[in-house]
């Protein structure tokens, strides 16, 4: 029997698609994925400000935040990038 759970392997997937790019495709992509984050964030900040029922309050919290963080982390990845 394997050490390593079904949560962690899907975790490290979930690494795995963030780490820094390495050819010209890949930059695209992260791009790409900028783009979408930011299209998330936008959205999931949509949904925070339109929220009318106090049981969606925390969820809309929680993905404005989460939209966020990932945005940040995107966009550090693409500056990294442009540094290196």
């Amino acid at each position: 029997m394997s050490s390593v759970s079904n949560k962690e392997l899907k975790f490290k997937n979930i690494l795995d698609s963030f780490k820094a790019p390495k050819t010209t495709n890949d930059k695209n992509d992260l791009y790409i994925n900028l783009e979408n984050a930011k299209r998330e964030w936008e959205e999931a900040k949509n949904i925070f400000e339109n929220v009318s029922e106090p049981d969606l309050v925390d969820y809309a919290i929680y993905n404005v935040e989460a939209a966020e963080k990932k945005y940040v982390y995107l966009l550090r990845q693409i500056k990294n990038e442009n540094i290196n």
